[in-house]
């Protein structure tokens, strides 16, 4: 979200990855990141997305979305649904998730890293 803010930083990253690695989010991000966005950032958030793997919330991914928020229940550590279902969908793919949200230190794994 902060690269979709134009956030320096966050551009840097994604472009120092960009090209040499596979990059991903999801269309749950995807639509965050545009459902926020102004009719002049919308050119500029495509831009920046197209440098992305797009993982789609499918049936795929379901039992692993399902066992996230189990899990996070069973704790009593539920987060916001959105991010249960982004969390879900990098798992299910393997993916390491990087966020700065605070949110998801709830959900104790190791391919989950929360920034500061």
């Amino acid at each position: 979200m902060d690269a979709a803010r134009k956030n320096k930083a966050a551009l840097d990253l994604i472009e120092s990855y960009a090209g040499k690695e596979k990059i991903a989010t999801t269309t749950i991000t995807k639509y965050e990141m545009l459902r926020g966005a102004t009719n002049q950032d919308i050119d500029f958030i495509t831009q920046l997305l197209d440098k992305f793997v797009i993982y789609d919330f499918e049936d795929a991914v379901v039992d692993q979305v399902v066992e996230t928020y189990k899990m996070l229940a069973k704790k009593g550590k539920l987060v916001n649904e959105l991010d249960i279902i982004i969390a879900g969908i990098a798992l299910a793919h393997d993916e390491t998730l990087v966020t700065k949200d605070k949110d998801f230190w709830n959900f104790e794994s190791n391919k989950i890293i929360v920034l500061s």
